[in-house]
């Protein structure tokens, strides 16, 4: 299935989605006197599927967006890194995580801890009760499958957040002890794997057009890659985490390295990729080397994406548009991002971090992904505003809140203006291109930058005219590549802040610490060009604990949670 379209009305659906208490075990545990509404949901296929929709709508969601309406949280996921800068001063990347000031007592940094917890209630429900509904095998097969891919996705998102959590595999019964211990790193993960396998077996390739919205088979592929992909990489595949956790390090890290688990992952994101004709999905290469990469996360239905997240809603467009073009402030780009981007032949571009007088010839030069994904001085954002004007000198229409000299505009799409607003774009989960990548990596990681590797990534760019990677390139030379590369190809997709985690680099200079640059652009009289001088703009603080996060305050308290090291 190449679009994954959930349309989340607002359907009143009994205790299992509507509590509204703040703690794990609240939401876990089962209500006294509910199981005349079970029984009634579980009476017919219909009314299950008010339930499969509820389950979908809790238990999915994207970090590319910034506001969501479940658990009223902004989370600009790119102003957490040198991605960008949210301009909205009460985002919580400004006051909390970019500051350092991450702690038990502020949640504000995982708002989706309470709609983890929700989505797994009402997966698990579906699991329990799934085959008392009077209907077909077939239909009973595929909503477990989609239960248990649902289940697996929430396990990894706070896999990657916490590392072990409690594990929770069934439904709470009145009376029963909600107050589950902490899982082991390893126990989470083969928990949440066995779930992606079993979600694999049971779920369709595709589904018919009048069921968008559903989990596909490679859907679960795609998880399982990326599950995969974390669990290879140094944040935990170690024996000696970034701070001890005193007698509890397997609740933070595997115990050991073993690199095999990079093969496990190379294997899996090459079981996807090549799962992926199966299910109608493929590389968008036909709509030209300027258009080819806006094409995937503008438009709906192309056969690229494997999921997108839909219930997000257009108020993240708001959010994402800067207030001179009708929006909600923006994101501005980071100077230490737009540097990322290396020429159309593939080299470095080279910037003067005293300034120059040639910006114009510099962006120009730039891989077609740059115009693509940044709105710049002197580009095109729609037909009400074809030209962006960010100077700081003479002062330009669209510079309040630019600090980096550049927009966000990645996803908001073309047909998003002041005067229509019902425009809808991609928040995309998985795609077809993040597979190549992880196969990339993780094949590098074992056996070195072997051809497959080459070709996996020579294919994702030679699709926006940029050149092959350089053969002859050592293992650490490819590791750079592949991590910039993937740096440019996922922008603003909410994986950059990961990546540094899972990679252990959040600490280095211009990424989640120190200098934040931006760009002072001036006018030069008489001259189509520009002048450009990088300035600091911001400082950032990062703290080894930052790797993961803490829980909560009110769960530490009530003590069944060990909290993480550093909190």
């Amino acid at each position: 299935m190449r679009n994954i379209f959930i349309i989340c009305s607002c359907i009143a659906i009994y205790a299992l989605s509507t509590s509204c208490e703040k703690s794990f075990n609240d939401f876990l545990e089962k209500a006294p006197g509910i199981d005349v509404t079970e029984d009634t949901i579980f009476s017919s296929k219909a009314q299950v599927e008010t339930l499969v929709t509820s389950a979908y709508y809790w238990g999915m969601h994207t970090d590319a967006g910034l506001w969501d309406e479940r658990d009223k949280s902004d989370s600009p996921i790119s102003g957490a890194c040198e991605e960008t800068e949210a301009v909205a001063p009460w985002f919580w990347t400004h006051s909390v995580w970019n500051t350092g000031g991450m702690s038990p007592s502020n949640s504000s940094s995982d708002m989706r801890w309470i709609t983890r917890w929700k989505a797994i209630r009402i997966v698990n429900t579906l699991i329990e009760r799934i085959d008392e509904v009077p209907t077909d095998d077939a239909y009973k097969t595929q909503v477990k499958g989609e239960a248990k891919f649902l289940r697996a996705l929430n396990y990894f998102e706070m896999f990657k957040h916490y590392g072990g959590v409690p594990i929770v595999d069934h439904s709470f019964k009145p009376g029963e002890d909600p107050l589950i211990q902490r899982g082991t790193l390893e126990e989470n993960f083969n928990f949440l794997i066995k779930d992606c396998e079993d979600a694999i077996a049971a779920l369709p390739s595709t589904y018919p057009s009048k069921y968008r919205g559903r989990a596909t088979k490679l859907a679960a592929l795609s998880l399982k890659s990326k599950a995969l992909l974390f669990a290879a990489s140094p944040l935990f595949n170690t024996g000696t985490p970034v701070l001890e956790l005193s007698g509890h390090n397997n609740l933070i890290c595997f115990g050991n390295f073993d690199a095999n688990r990079w093969k496990l992952a190379a294997d899996a994101a090459k079981v996807a990729i090549d799962a992926a004709p199966a299910s109608g999905c493929s590389l968008i290469t036909d709509k030209g080397v300027d258009k080819n990469y806006k094409y995937v996360w503008e438009v709906m239905d192309n056969p690229e994406i494997i999921l997108a997240e839909k219930s997000e809603g257009l108020r993240s467009f708001q959010y994402l548009t800067p207030a001179s073009m009708g929006g909600m402030m923006g994101n501005t780009v980071t100077f230490n991002f737009v540097k990322y981007y290396e020429k159309k032949n593939g080299t470095p571009q080279i910037w003067d971090m005293t300034g120059g007088s040639d910006l114009n010839q510099k962006y120009a030069e730039l891989d077609p992904r740059f115009n693509q994904s940044i709105a710049h001085n002197g580009s095109y954002w729609n037909v009400d505003f074809p030209e962006i004007q960010t100077t700081t000198e003479p002062v330009g229409r669209d510079l309040s809140g630019c600090y980096g000299g550049c927009w966000q505009r990645k996803p908001v799409p073309d047909a998003y203006t002041m005067w229509y607003k019902e425009a809808y774009g991609n928040w995309t989960m998985f795609r077809l291109a993040e597979l190549y990548l992880n196969y990339a990596e993780a094949l590098n990681e074992f056996s070195g930058p072997v051809q497959a590797a080459f070709d996996a990534v020579n294919l994702i760019r030679a699709r926006s005219g940029m050149p092959n990677f350089p053969a002859g390139l050592t293992k650490d030379q490819f590791r750079a590549k592949i991590r910039n590369e993937r740096a440019i190809e996922l922008a603003f997709d909410g994986h950059r802040v990961w990546d540094e985690r899972r990679w252990l680099i959040s600490d280095t200079e211009g990424l989640m610490k120190g200098s934040m640059w931006g760009m002072k652009i001036y006018e030069i009289p008489g001259s189509t060009e520009f002048r450009y001088e990088p300035y600091v703009f911001s400082v950032r603080t990062f703290y080894p604990r930052m790797y993961l996060h803490p829980f909560r305050q009110s769960e530490v308290d009530k003590g069944y949670i060990i909290q993480n090291p550093g909190y």
